[in-house]
């Protein structure tokens, strides 16, 4: 096939939808078929599966030799906000990022988008809601979103669990998605200070989300069950999660200086 009838696809995937802190990333990646070979060669594919410095680094060459991208977040004050649900804003999100790559680069035909819904048919239910409904179109406004739901329904769209591992365009949105995480991670912990991981199940995060939740900062997911949990405590011991976790280490610990005592 000649590069002019190569086919030009477009790669959606999320990052960072389980942490307490800071946004969901979601990217998207126009690409054509040589130029995604070529990705596929160089080692791109599912972001967890990639050291954080090659990712840096796939990510870079990614920018590079797109025809387009756009990388867009679900700030803590969208997640909180629940005149829609998070599925509802993830999909709000993913739409706006098709229209802003439709402006970029309009010639492209198929959409691999990484499936947050229970099934493909969940997923086009999903979109005909956000794109019709006039109440979620008033809701949107107050972030600046509009969606044309006639150009955006002339997409074909393949939703599919697990398109991350399968199809290299949709690495590729992994991967700026992941990576523009670790760059707000960065910038965060200059910040506000070392917060852990920022995943629920870090008790550095867990004991950062305790000391400002009287006071909670913007980067914090107020409406997860994790802040919610960790409000109501008044000390942070009396977090089970957090006990039990500190517990296991200090077990580690005297386990190890016992094997260090008998050497």
């Amino acid at each position: 096939m000649s590069d002019n009838k190569l086919k030009i696809l477009v790669g959606i995937d999320d990052a960072t939808k389980c942490p307490v802190i800071g946004s969901i990333f979601i990217s998207g990646v126009i690409a054509d078929e040589k130029t995604i070979r070529k990705w596929k060669r160089a080692g791109v594919k599912d972001s967890k599966l990639i050291a954080a410095k090659k990712r840096t680094q796939l990510a870079e060459e990614i920018k590079k030799t797109a025809l387009a991208y756009s990388i867009q977040e679900l700030k803590p004050n969208m997640i909180d906000d629940k005149s829609l649900g998070l599925n509802d804003w993830e999909m709000v999100v993913v739409l706006n990022i098709i229209q802003d790559l439709q402006n970029k680069y309009p010639d492209f035909q198929d959409v691999y988008i990484d499936n947050w819904e229970v099934s493909e048919k969940r997923f086009r239910q999903r979109f005909t809601s956000i794109t019709t409904d006039f109440e979620i179109k008033d809701i949107l406004l107050k972030y600046n979103i509009q969606l044309n739901a006639e150009k955006l329904s002339s997409i074909n769209y393949i939703a599919e669990h697990r398109a991350d591992e399968k199809y290299t365009v949709v690495g590729a949105a992994s991967i700026l998605s992941k990576t523009s995480s670790d760059l707000q991670y960065k910038e965060y912990k200059e910040i506000y200070g070392d917060f852990g991981s920022g995943s629920p199940g870090d008790p550095k995060t867990r004991l950062f989300v305790w000391e400002h939740r009287e006071d909670p900062l913007p980067i914090i997911r107020t409406s997860w069950n994790t802040y919610k949990v960790l409000s109501a405590c008044a000390s942070i011991d009396d977090d089970y999660f957090y006990a039990r976790k500190k517990a296991k280490l200090a077990t580690a610990d005297f386990e190890n200086a016992e094997k260090l005592e008998n050497l």
